[in-house]
């Protein structure tokens, strides 16, 4: 029992340009907070840099991308974008909001955004941290990656799931 089990009431709206300080500011916090078990201090700084430009350029993707937010109340908990119509690109939860269902619910939405612009599957480039999570949701896994941001290399995985599996 405890903080994990409390109902959220949640709601999902598209992120704007308001928006911007309190997503790239969640991005950066989450990358350094849930993925550190994961990978060293150098690949989170890699991942997500601090400073204006990093976030300037997060913004204009999850504005061009149409990102979603998960609110709790005037707080932002959690954002999610797609980029076309089946790659789900992002998906990132306060760490204070981990396991209590904003990841899922994000994932619910883009997924049925997805199908809806006429993806048969989804396809999303997971962290180490991020794969029991897709896999949980009957994603699987088709290569491990190795990606370089600022000369550090990461691990993620390319996963998939079909859509025709949850009409």
């Amino acid at each position: 029992m405890g903080e994990k089990t409390t109902r959220l009431a949640l709601r999902l709206a598209p992120l704007s340009s308001r928006d911007a300080a309190a997503a790239a500011e969640l991005f950066r916090e989450t990358v350094h907070a849930v993925n550190a078990r994961d990978y060293t201090s150098e690949q989170l700084d890699a991942w997500a840099p601090g400073g204006a430009v990093p976030a300037h350029r997060l913004v204009e993707l999850l504005l061009r991308q149409g990102a979603l937010g998960a609110w709790d109340g005037s707080a932002l908990v959690g954002l999610g974008s797609l980029e076309g119509a089946d790659l789900l690109d992002m998906l990132y939860v306060h760490k204070d909001y981990q396991g209590r269902g904003v990841a899922r619910l994000l994932a619910g939405a883009l997924e049925r955004e997805a199908r809806d612009r006429g993806a048969h599957a989804v396809r999303t480039f997971a962290s180490i941290t991020a794969r029991p999570f897709f896999e949980r949701r009957s994603y699987v896994v088709l290569r491990e990656n190795a990606v370089v941001r600022a000369g550090m290399q990461l691990t993620n995985f390319l996963m998939v799931k079909d859509l025709h599996l949850e009409r």
